[in-house]
């Protein structure tokens, strides 16, 4: 992201969206009778996109409340997040975004990075340092430094199945983020 000054959201503009997400909650959690189990949901379509979006993450996740209070005034989620993108990738976004009058604080709008790149990032793993491994590919400190350690040793990763041949590494891991690496 740049250093340009970003301008706060308004406190106000901030608590009415809060209170509308509290006023919808509570109204969905109201209409169920006493006892009653919630209505079944239906399955994902088998038609569905392989590059479509992960779910959104868990409700106490800071840096997703804080993206939903920041993005979503001006677009839903759907249409910014049909692509992984890389750390820099990201941040040309935010900045774009910016530009175009995207409110809240650098604090904010580094959450929302962090965010988007946890969940809907890409890394190249010839180049992504141990921390951005682990972060996009949901692995641990260890297999990313044992990546790092690999490729350093062996040369760069053709494909995925070079990348699977690092000792120790969760290979399951990362069959289950293959869409998030790139080479």
């Amino acid at each position: 992201m740049n250093a340009k000054k970003r301008s706060s959201i308004p406190f106000c503009a901030a608590l009415f969206v809060g209170v509308l997400l509290t006023s919808a909650a509570i109204a969905a959690i109201g209409s169920q009778a006493p006892g009653s189990t919630p209505a079944p949901q239906p399955a994902p379509s088998a038609s569905a996109s392989p590059q479509s979006p992960a779910p959104p993450a868990p409700a106490d996740d800071k840096n997703a409340a804080t993206y939903t209070r920041v993005c979503s005034t001006c677009h839903d989620a759907q249409r910014i997040l049909s692509n992984r993108r890389t750390k820099d990738q990201w941040g040309e976004v935010i900045d774009k975004m910016v530009e175009r009058g995207a409110q809240g604080t650098d604090e904010d709008f580094a959450a929302v990075q962090d965010y988007l790149v946890s969940h809907y990032g890409r890394v190249n793993v010839n180049r992504g340092t141990a921390k951005d491994l682990s972060t996009v590919l949901k692995i641990s400190e260890k297999d990313a430094d044992a990546i790092v350690a690999f490729r350093t040793a062996n040369g760069p990763f053709t494909d995925f199945d070079g990348l699977a041949k690092v000792p120790g590494l969760d290979v399951d891991t990362l069959k289950q983020n293959r869409d998030a690496i790139s080479f």
